[in-house]
């Protein structure tokens, strides 16, 4: 939300500058995502003499426009422009708030600036147009003589704090901020005799709905174009100036963050009734577009149909026109959660439902009521009558208590029962005892808890002094350091870690030819194939083992419990199968009794009619298993080094949105040399090498004495965009030439 630094003035007279206030703002919760000082100078008021199509493009259009001295063609795209109407124009050298304006061809054709939309100005979000000025602007004059060069500052406003979206509600923060008091003058009216009951009455058909609707009525109006006072203020924070009662109202709603509606009265009936909608009832509003609704919505009424989506849009039926003489001035306060169900249902969000959404200041409807009359009365001759037509039901505010200590203690600060006061005071508090009331405009305050971040926001979190934290000591080492320790050992060792079910099939128990009598059975499977509970983690490593007849070399490891009649107790299993498993199980419980203490592990080989009945196509398996619990207890008990954990550095880096290329590349190199050097030494040649994996190791004498083949899937990925082949190329290029250099290795063709 944009807001104006004059317009808060006239509430609060500000000391700090703006990068000050920005600082205040943002530090106590409402944040300011900038500041904007005006339009440059170079963007002026021009008038649009002439339109032709552009000779090269379709969608673009050329504009003969005139600054009052000179014409100038310009180069645009936006489907409203008209001729005779007047745009600002950006010159050569403006300053956007999306970059300068420079000399530029656009299809061939040279454009002597840009016509502007609203949010290339930051006059809000509004892209679909150029920005139409009013006719009375003078040509040639900077758009800053009538947009002024006040500054702006862009809010970002919370969901919580819905009385942050006005003017009044940032100058309430500022007032608490600098300890200073709100400039605020009671509304005083002149009114005719005829009384707004005699024109309209009101009636609620529910306080669920509608805790309060109020209403008055101006006559003798004239709609018209608004003062400029008026139009500059809404055009400077985004809002686009229409005619003197819609801008009045929208006005008001910056100003106090009160939405309000005005009804042509000749369109609306002798009752306005606020009520749901009936399951399939119809509504034209104010966009052009008919709505069916659901039984949920609530609407304002007369006694015959529906006038306005209450809190989100008006009708069409009963909108105000040229015509129109005598208004009907809403102001009302609607239930937040149905009116943010409607916005949700409908898919129709305004700046009247996210406020009501939010909830506005109960006590503020009548204020708001009455300032918009007087404002409407004044820039449109108009008359009030006396009195509101209305209808009330106001509920008393929460009551809290506001306990000290723990706010004290919750924020790490120590400040007097008087300074909390003070500050909850400051902020529109209540206060009886050591009791409190939150403000009208403030519905998101329930617990004390609430109140101590109001009283950390204004104290100052930067006044509250860091406490350090107590380091704590080392977790004692348990058996899970010691399962993490092996798992570290056998990863090193070229283990890879599996996950089973724990639980056998009638399949599984006939391969490793157990006797179902022996298992623990389980008496409600949730499939009947897996209703035992398996008594050792071998029979799932050889299905793993299984499952993977393609790798030349595997070696699998697994911990997990495994189950008895009478216990359960967790276990390290190994497998290891192809070429070098023998050497690699039995050099792998050498270190791990070496290193955790785990002793007498017995290896064993599986024979040829095992491996057919679990249908291993391997010639060569070998496992070992071995409980962990006995061995970490009597480990960690013992006089041994305390376990250190991997230090193998850990790198990581940004996940990249774009694909990788994949390469493969086979290397002959000395049988001496392991994959993991020759991948340690590709690595570092490029950052947009992402992985290297080894899929293939083998020896041969028909390579050369003492030589074997190694082969790698490389990966390549960018993070700003997809790397081309031609790039991936110059780096496979490198990597060949440093593991030749390296490793006195050679490219298999």
């Amino acid at each position: 939300m944009k807001v104006l630094r004059s317009w808060l003035e006239e509430y609060i007279e500000i000391s700090y500058s703006d990068d000050e206030l920005a600082d205040k703002l943002s530090l106590s919760g409402t944040a300011v995502e900038s500041i904007e000082k005006g339009i440059d100078d170079k963007v002026i008021v021009v008038e649009i003499r002439k339109i032709a199509p552009h000779p090269q493009a379709d969608r673009l259009q050329l504009a003969t426009v005139f600054d009052g001295k000179k014409e100038i063609t310009v180069v645009c795209g936006a489907p409203n422009i008209k001729v005779g109407q007047k745009v600002p124009l950006a010159q050569i050298g403006a300053k956007l708030p999306a970059g300068m304006i420079e000399k530029a061809k656009i299809r061939g054709i040279e454009s002597e600036g840009m016509l502007c939309a609203a949010d290339e100005l930051g006059l809000g979000e509004d892209h679909s147009g150029i920005y139409i000025l009013p006719d009375d602007y003078t040509l040639g004059l900077p758009l800053n003589n009538y947009i002024g060069d006040d500054t702006v500052f862009d809010l970002e406003i919370t969901p919580n704090r819905g009385d942050c979206l006005s003017h009044l509600g940032v100058a309430r923060e500022i007032a608490a901020l600098s300890d200073k008091s709100l400039k605020r003058s009671p509304i005083n009216l002149d009114t005719i005799s005829q009384k707004a009951t005699d024109i309209v009455t009101v009636e609620i058909q529910g306080k669920e709905i509608c805790p309060q609707y109020q209403a008055r009525v101006v006559e003798n109006i004239e709609i018209k174009e608004s003062p400029d006072w008026l139009k500059k203020k809404l055009i400077a924070i985004g809002a686009k100036p229409i005619n003197n009662i819609v801008d009045a109202t929208n006005y008001i709603m910056y100003d106090l963050g009160q939405p309000l509606h005005a009804f042509d009265a000749a369109k609306v009936g002798r009752k306005i009734i606020i009520r749901k909608s009936k399951k399939g009832e119809k509504i034209k509003t104010l966009d052009g577009l008919e709505r069916t609704l659901d039984d949920q919505t609530i609407l304002v009424a007369d006694e015959k149909n529906p006038l306005a989506i209450a809190g989100v849009l008006g009708g069409k039926d009963s909108e105000i026109s040229k015509k129109t003489t005598t208004i009907i001035l809403e102001s009302a306060e609607f239930n937040s959660k149905l009116i943010r169900k409607t916005a949700k249902t409908l898919n129709l969000s305004t700046e009247a439902s996210y406020r009501f959404e939010r909830g506005i200041d109960s006590n503020g409807v009548e204020y708001a009521l009455n300032k918009a009359a007087k404002l409407i009365a004044e820039i449109s001759s108009g008359k009030i009558l006396s009195g509101i037509s209305r209808q009330v039901n106001k509920t008393d505010g929460l009551s809290i208590e506001i306990v000290y200590n723990k706010i004290n203690t919750l924020l790490g600060i120590n400040i007097s029962h008087n300074q909390i006061n003070h500050i909850l005071k400051s902020l529109g508090f209540e206060i009886k005892a050591n009791f409190c009331t939150a403000p009208s405009w403030r519905h998101d305050i329930s617990v004390w808890q609430d109140l101590a971040e109001e009283v950390g926001r204004i104290y100052g979190y930067g006044k509250i002094k860091p406490i350090a934290v107590v380091k704590s000591s080392p977790p004692t080492e348990s058996e899970y350091y010691y399962v993490e320790f092996t798992k570290d050992i056998l990863k090193d060792s070229g283990f890879s870690e599996v996950m089973s079910y724990a639980f056998l099939s009638e399949e599984d128990i006939k391969a490793a030819q157990l006797k179902p009598s022996s298992l623990l059975e389980v008496a409600n499977p949730l499939q009947v194939e897996n209703k035992y509970l398996r008594n050792s983690l071998i029979q799932n490593l050889l299905k793993a083992i299984a499952k993977n007849p393609s790798f030349d070399t595997t070696f699998l490891f697994e911990i997990g419990h495994v189950f008895t009649k009478e216990t359960e107790i967790n276990v390290l299993g190994l497998a290891t199968a192809g070429k070098d498993a023998k050497t690699v199980i039995e050099s792998t419980v050498a270190n791990l009794n070496k290193t955790v203490g785990i002793k007498n592990i017995k290896v064993k080989e599986i024979t040829r009619a095992e491996l057919n009945r679990f249908k291993i196509r391997k010639p060569i398996t070998y496992v070992a298993e071995i409980p962990l619990s006995d061995f970490a207890k009597k480990y960690l008990k013992s006089s041994q080094p305390k376990l250190k954990l991997s230090s193998t550095p850990v790198h990581y880096r940004p996940v990249s949105k774009f694909p990788s290329l994949t390469r493969d590349i086979a290397f002959m190199v000395d049988k001496k040399i392991t994959p993991k050097d020759v991948a340690e030494a590709i690595y570092p040649i490029s950052d947009y090498i992402t992985r290297v994996e080894l899929f293939d190791e083998f020896a041969s004498d028909k390579f050369g004495k003492g030589m074997k083949n190694i082969a790698f899937h490389l990966y390549f990925q960018k993070l700003d965009k997809t790397m081309t082949d031609i790039e991936a190329d110059d780096i496979m290029k490198q990597i060949i030439k440093t593991v030749e250099k390296n490793f006195d290795a050679k490219l298999r063709s």
